[in-house]
Formats: C-alpha cells, sequence, structure tokens
C-alpha cells in the first residue's frame, strides 16, 4: 500500500532545501494540501466545513493535521516519530509508522511494512519533513512484510501520536474483536476482525495507499501491523472516502507477536524491541 504518486517530487522538494545539517522550518511537506471545493468536501463527509486537508493521493479523507510535537521537533532541526506517523520512505513509498522504542543495543527504531522501502533507504517524517532524512530502513522480512527503521540522533521518540497511544504489545485477537489502526491515508478508523490465525489478521478496518505500516490495536494495546488489502488493489476496492462506510476491501495486517518472534531471532537492528515509554 505505497504510494508512488508525488512521492518523489515531495523528496526532490527537500532536497533542495535542507543541507545535510538540517535548516529548521526551510520547506513544508508539498503534499499537505487544503482543500476548499465542493467535491473534496463533500467526499469527505463535511460538506460545510470551510476546508479539508488532503496529504495522500488518492484520500478523500479529512487528514489529520501535522502533529504540533512535530512541527515544534521541525523547528529545531530534529523529528517525531510515533505509532501512526506519517512517513516518507525512499524516492517513492508514503507509509505509516506502526511502533517506535528502543532494541537490545539501545538504537531507537520504528517498525513498519516491508513493501513500503528496500534496505538502505532513507526516511523522512512528514510531520517534520523540514528536519530532512532521519531514518533509514535497515532491515525488512518480506514473507512477514515488516521492516525495521534505524533512526538516527535527531529522532524523538513519543508512544502517543495523533490520538492513538501504544503502551503494551501482543496478545491473541478473536474474530468479533473491533480493532482499530491510524494511518496516514484514512486517519482513525475501526472495524470487526473476522480472521486471526496466529499470523495475519483479516478485518473490516478501513484502509488505503499510505497506511501500510499503520498500527492495528485495541485500546492501548498493539495486535498487528497493516499490510494491504485482501482483494487486489486493480479491483479498486480500497477506502477512499468516510462516505463508503464498511463497504470496502477487508484489510490484512501481520500478527505483532509474530514480528517480534522473528526480530528476535537473529541479531541486528530490531532485536529485543521494547515500546518507547
Amino acid at each position: 500500500m505505497k504510494i508512488r504518486a508525488l512521492a518523489a517530487a515531495a523528496l526532490a522538494a527537500l532536497a533542495l532545501v535542507v543541507a545535510p545539517q538540517a535548516q529548521a522550518g526551510a520547506q513544508t511537506d508539498p503534499n499537505y494540501q487544503w482543500r476548499t471545493d465542493p467535491a473534496a468536501k463533500v467526499l469527505a463527509g463535511k460538506p460545510f466545513a470551510g476546508g479539508v486537508l488532503h496529504r495522500v493521493p488518492g484520500s478523500w479523507f479529512d487528514a489529520q493535521r501535522a502533529h504540533p510535537g512535530a512541527k515544534e521537533a521541525a523547528s529545531r532541526g530534529r523529528a517525531l516519530y510515533g505509532p501512526g506517523a506519517p512517513i516518507y520512505v525512499g524516492l517513492y513509498g508514503m507509509c505509516t509508522v506502526a511502533a517506535v522504542g528502543t532494541d537490545g543495543a539501545g538504537r531507537k527504531v520504528a517498525l513498519t511494512a516491508g513493501h513500503c522501502g528496500n534496505i538502505g533507504d532513507q526516511v523522512v517524517a512528514a510531520d517534520s519533513f523540514a528536519a530532512g532524512p532521519t531514518g533509514r530502513v535497515a532491515r525488512k522480512n518480506g514473507a512477514l512484510d515488516y521492516a525495521v527503521i534505524e533512526l538516527g540522533p535527531r529522532a524523538d521518540l513519543t508512544a502517543s501520536y495523533n490520538g492513538t497511544t501504544i503502551r503494551s504489545t501482543g496478545g491473541a485477537t478473536r474474530t468479533g474483536d473491533t480493532l482499530c489502526k491510524n494511518g496516514y491515508a484514512t486517519g482513525v478508523t475501526c472495524g470487526i476482525n473476522w480472521i486471526a490465525d496466529g499470523v495475519r489478521q483479516q478485518s473490516q478496518v478501513c484502509a488505503m495507499a499510505g497506511d501500510s505500516g499503520a498500527p492495528l490495536y485495541s485500546g492501548t494495546r498493539l495486535v498487528g501491523l497493516v499490510n494491504g488489502s485482501s482483494i487486489p488493489r486493480m479491483a479498486n476496492l480500497q477506502c477512499m472516502s468516510p462516505l463508503q462506510g464498511p463497504i470496502h476491501a477487508p484489510t490484512v495486517s501481520t500478527n505483532i507477536d509474530v514480528i517480534l518472534r522473528d526480530l528476535n531471532a537473529a541479531p541486528g537492528v530490531g532485536n529485543g524491541f521494547r515500546l518507547a515509554g
């Protein structure tokens, strides 16, 4: 579920204004665009709003505003990461952070979807866009579709981000449970869990391209990481507008217990992952 349209332009714009040591406030995310036309407001389910925010191509949701703490961090040349934080990965990926913390070696790390980028790709926190790259993809597992981002010294971590707080990980999910996610493209949405086989969940949580990597949670407990749709994207059954209600493809996510077991099975970045407090 990564977006290729416009993301390359955003990173190119950033390269023009960010020196090796970030120039605080030099540039804002070019995909952060306000719309006031009637069509945009109606499709966002807010026909009488003064305007709606678009951040991900194809999404008609009124997007979440940049986290105030992330904007403040960017003014100091730093970046803020947390569960649900929007990120740019490499030249093309627009994805979401599932969780942040430290590993057994004390490195700051973030988890996202594996298909968002390749090992070595630089990562920019979209809400702290002016800070420039503050991490890189250090490890990934294609079969489980997760990636570990090693964050640099200018990255700050938080357990709470834009309405989502993660305090614990793991535990079984059952058919009929209500689960929620917080993603770049569609924000916070909740839905019924249809299938939980111990490795993946399929739920009626609204998600689309850009939400990849988002945390799937119950309360403050992280249970999974959003991967994509259970129906091929060419079928165009993504959840792109709140007007769809539950009429969209189910969302597939990987069980966080499986991800953490895999991380801890081999040495390297992410081994011994602990959530940020």
